[in-house]
């Protein structure tokens, strides 16, 4: 009776002996490793005490860093966070990789499995977009202050003058041949010859039939007048004689 438990007990370990023996670090790993981090399989979480190792490069595979990520809620440790949870974040690599990094090694306390040993490829995070340069900021060209060199051609420029003032006219003087034909010259036109005389406008004596304001003729108006009259006396007595002789000689031709 009791041979038949044992003989049930060696069975059930020889069967599961070949999966155990078959599980190593070059194995397919049973949880899942990204960049972010690393989720244990559905239904099983990081328990106290536990740990996780991981590597991890920059970008280009350079400057290889390990981390060894130790589960305690005591002591205040920043891990306490992770025990009891599914999912552990590489924070050391985000800290040392700022840039960003590639994970190449991971190894989960309870697992024998190992990520990396069995041909897998770095989990890496995306590469930086490049900034691009900002535009350059229009600034407003300032217009050139109004040149005074000479221009092309070495001709000056003109400086621009006021016109010129036009002044009247003065009227041409008389001649004293020209005042005898004609008369007096009229007010404001110079005489040829003559000597300007201020003269004083006599005032009305009492009784006067002089009209105020009407000066009396002076003594240079009356020469001026006989002068005329004498030339017009002897034109005539000229022209009188020569009719005279014409006569005379036409009635002794007829005699003869």
């Amino acid at each position: 009776m009791r041979a038949a438990p044992v003989a049930l007990l060696t069975a059930a370990i020889l069967v599961a002996t070949p999966t155990i023996a078959s599980a190593g670090s070059d194995s397919p790993t049973p949880y899942t490793v990204t960049a972010s981090g690393v989720s244990l399989p559905a239904g099983q979480v990081f328990r106290e005490h536990g740990h996780v190792n991981y590597r991890a490069t920059a970008l280009d595979g350079t400057g290889e860093q390990s981390f060894n990520v130790h589960l305690e809620t005591a002591n205040g440790r920043s891990t306490a966070a992770y025990v009891g949870a599914s999912f552990l974040d590489f924070a050391g690599a985000v800290a040392a990789f700022p840039a960003g990094f590639c994970v190449t090694w991971v190894q989960v306390e309870g697992f024998d499995e190992h990520f990396g040993e069995g041909g897998q490829a770095p989990e890496c995070t995306p590469r930086p977009t490049p900034l691009s340069p900002a535009p350059p900021i229009p600034r407003p060209v300032p217009s050139p202050a109004p040149s005074t060199d000479v221009p092309d051609g070495g001709a000056p420029v003109a400086t621009p003058t006021s016109p010129p003032t036009v002044e009247a006219p003065t009227p041409a003087p008389v001649t004293g041949r020209e005042l005898a034909a004609t008369g007096p010259a009229p007010e404001g036109v110079p005489v040829a010859g003559a000597t300007p005389v201020a003269r004083a406008v006599p005032t009305a004596a009492p009784g006067s039939t002089v009209a105020p304001g009407v000066a009396a003729a002076d003594d240079g108006g009356l020469a001026a007048t006989g002068s005329n009259a004498l030339l017009v006396a002897g034109g005539a007595v000229v022209l009188l004689a020569a009719g005279v002789g014409a006569l005379l000689l036409s009635r002794r031709s007829r005699r003869a």
